[in-house]
């Protein structure tokens, strides 16, 4: 009986639309060790002209699928939030159908677990609809997190925005992969990408994979990415202050994951992932 090979590839979750920097190790996701639980499956729908907000809040971790149909005029704000134990993992794959004249909006913090594994796929089908996604994720310890966001720009003069934000520490890994794809008949379309990483020590790996794919030439897309050590300006700045480093360095990425956090109307909840990001980030 033959035996598997130690190359051999380990089981996918996810992959990006199109294969490249193959010599990065950055095409797919693996399915992260140790998933335990019921996977939870759900379905949303939002009718015509309706508007709606969800939160979806994992304390656990484990599999998350959902399917989300947005109709024609409506408008669906999402906010998951994860913020599993250090010793859990978590999956999550998330796909989105968007109407004409319809919004997705959609907020996210991967916060916790030892290893993440998450998966975004908006279809922006309809003329004149629009994605609107902004996350957060944070990494210390060892902990793993592997992201695929993909939005796919079908209808004419449609508009994605995806913003994400980051900070890690320790010896934690981090690979982003935010795709914008601009697929022909999109006349008239827009999208932006943008994400920024503050690196709190020199043993993380950060990989971060924008990419953007147009088979239509009358689009305006752009994507960039910022990382960088926590800027020693600003630290010496507010050091003088009073601060210790510890301190400093809290406010600073506390900062830069405001514009994320204050799309959360739930003011508790606010609360609970902030105690939780700046908990860790004081040890």
């Amino acid at each position: 009986m033959a035996t598997a090979s130690k190359n051999e590839a380990k089981e996918l979750f996810s992959e990006i639309p199109m294969r490249t920097w193959r010599w990065l190790g950055v095409n797919e996701l693996p399915q992260p060790a140790g998933v335990t639980g019921q996977l939870q499956q759900n379905t949303l729908q939002v009718a015509e002209a309706k508007a709606q907000e969800v939160v979806y809040v994992n304390r656990k971790g484990g599999a998350q699928d959902l399917h989300i149909d947005v109709a024609a005029g409506a408008k669906l704000h999402l906010v998951n939030v994860q913020l599993a134990p250090a010793d859990a993992a978590y999956t999550s794959r998330i796909k989105v159908h968007v109407a004409e004249n319809a919004t997705f909006s959609y907020t996210v913090v991967e916060g916790g677990a030892r290893h993440t594994a998450s998966e975004l796929t908006v279809e922006l089908a309809g003329d004149a609809s629009r994605a609107d996604v902004w996350g957060l994720y944070f990494g210390d310890g060892q902990r793993k997190i592997d992201l695929n966001y993909i939005i796919r720009q079908q209808g004419k003069h449609t508009e994605a925005n995806m913003q994400v934000r980051g900070a890690l520490l320790g010896q934690s890994e981090k690979t982003f992969r935010g795709t914008l794809d601009f697929l022909e008949g999109t006349k008239g379309s827009v999208g932006r990408e943008n994400e920024e990483v503050t690196l709190l020590s020199d043993a993380v790996r950060n990989r971060s994979v924008p990419i953007m794919l147009s088979h239509e030439d009358d689009v305006d897309g752009h994507h960039a990415v910022s990382i960088g050590k926590m800027d020693e300006a600003k630290l010496f700045y507010l050091m003088s202050r009073g601060l210790d480093l510890a301190e400093a360095q809290r406010l600073v990425v506390e900062a830069s994951f405001n514009p994320v956090l204050d799309r959360i109307a739930d003011k508790d909840l606010r609360t609970e992932i902030d105690t939780y990001l700046q908990g860790r980030l004081g040890e």
